[in-house]
């Protein structure tokens, strides 16, 4: 078992992101196996600290009442308490592994920290149509064991970025891999299926870029195999299942995985060489019984307030949300000014297709009657995204080095030729010796 610490600094949170994580702590430490995609071995996971925070949303802090009502209590819904998991600046373990699209690779662990212990990673990215791989970004460490192409295209000197991981939801493993995620109320998460989690990653550049600063964000999520960019978090709603319901020792669903309040958590465009452009609009979503509100927000300069409500209405129902949103260290707000009312809101029947959600088995313990300790699991979702992944993870066969020595080997094809074969040349010789009589007519005409 590990020690877990709690340390006594304020959050410094807000100037990362929200936090859904309510207070947990990994509570199994031994050694992990091997992914079936990694060609390595993970060391075990080291401990974490806790740290209090204020600014986590869940489901039940969505108020949904009659207009009566929710004028008599003042229209205010109560944010939870929460924790916030803080790691070292160690790549979290779902990240280790060479991630790979289009045009480039991306390796979170190098095995190179800087000297403050944050990661160094790797990007190669793939250049002339893919006919050759650029090593873009690496530490000085790794160029001096792995030597550099000279040429025109790969500069002498990479660039080095540095980062740091801040987690937006828990880091959950499937049960093979023994590592148990275990919040303050004593619920004990594992991931359904496929392991998943969600961080704001801080990338740190080695000299300034545009706008006179050197350090962005990129929020991003990991589902299985599959890296994204551009999703939505919740914190999980077990604790709005019945408990007499689920005593038979089944795995009990909440009534809609899709129910709550999904805010939009990521808004960079690429895990990039260059800065990131980040989006000036999120869409976050707010899922009821019967029907989907999409919730616009744009970035503000106004002081960031964890704790502002707007409310949103639909005939005599109201619906309460968070005002402000930081991700990616900027503010965004879904009102004007001092307002409270969002305006202008298209509902729908069902969110944009297609879609997918992480799966997450809470383990949930609790008393009956007679004083006998009972426990019963809860199946429910954390992460929700759209669309294809921006990186998926290779299978691990090959290091970096042999997929940029492979790919840089081969030789491109010569270019086909401008005519097909044909054989023998066909000319008709008679257009010389004997020409017809308008011979001087252009040349384009001939053989017309």
């Amino acid at each position: 078992m590990c020690e877990v610490a709690m340390q006594k600094e304020p959050n410094k949170f807000a100037s990362h992101g929200l936090s859904l994580i309510k207070g947990s702590f990994y509570a199994d430490t031994q050694k992990v196996k091997n992914r079936p995609e990694f060609y390595k071995k993970f060391v075990p996971l080291k401990g974490l600290l806790l740290i209090l925070a204020s600014a986590c949303f869940s489901a039940s802090s969505l108020l949904c009442a009659q207009e009566a009502s929710a004028t008599g209590s003042g229209g205010e819904a109560s944010a939870l308490s929460a924790a916030e998991v803080v790691a070292d600046d160690s790549v979290p373990l779902l990240l280790e592994g060479i991630w790979e699209n289009s045009n480039r690779y991306v390796v979170f662990d190098t095995d190179y920290i800087a000297s403050d212990n944050r990661a160094i990673p790797n990007i190669v990215l793939k250049t002339f149509y893919q006919w050759y791989d650029d090593r873009a970004a690496e530490s000085p460490e790794y160029s001096a064991k792995n030597k550099r192409d000279r040429n025109n295209t790969t500069p002498a000197n990479p660039e080095r970025i540095l980062l740091h991981f801040t987690p937006l939801t828990d880091e959950l493993f499937t049960p093979e891999y023994k590592i148990n995620v275990t919040q303050e109320d004593g619920d004990i998460l594992t991931a359904d299926g496929e392991c998943s989690g969600a961080w704001d990653m801080q990338i740190t550049y080695s000299g300034h870029k545009l706008g006179g600063k050197n350090t962005y964000h990129v929020p991003i999520a990991v589902i299985g195999n599959k890296l994204y960019l551009k999703f939505r978090v919740k914190a999980e709603n077990s604790d709005s299942v019945d408990v007499s319901t689920v005593l038979d020792g089944s795995v009990n669903d909440v009534a809609s995985k899709e129910a709550g309040y999904w805010l939009d958590a990521g808004n960079a465009n690429g895990i990039l060489v260059s800065p990131p452009v980040s989006s000036e609009e999120l869409l976050s979503y707010l899922v009821a019984d019967t029907a989907v509100y999409p919730v616009r927000y744009w970035v503000t300069d106004m002081e960031y307030d964890p704790e502002a409500k707007a409310r949103l209405d639909d005939g005599d129902k109201s619906y309460y949300v968070p005002k402000h949103l930081l991700v990616g260290g900027l503010v965004y707000t879904c009102t004007l000014g001092r307002r409270t009312q969002i305006r202008n809101v298209q509902k729908t029947e069902s969110l944009p297709q297609p879609y997918s959600m992480n799966s997450v088995l809470v383990e949930k313990h609790a008393v009956t009657e007679e004083d006998k300790p009972i426990s019963y699991r809860v199946r429910t979702s954390t992460i929700l995204v759209f669309g294809e992944p921006y990186l998926t993870l290779t299978d691990g066969t090959r290091t970096l080095e042999e997929i940029v020595q492979s790919a840089n080997s081969r030789k491109k094809p010569a270019r086909k030729p401008l005519f097909p074969p044909h054989g023998v040349l066909d000319f008709d010789w008679s257009i010389i010796e004997d020409p017809p009589k308008d011979y001087n007519r252009r040349m384009l005409d001939l053989g017309k």
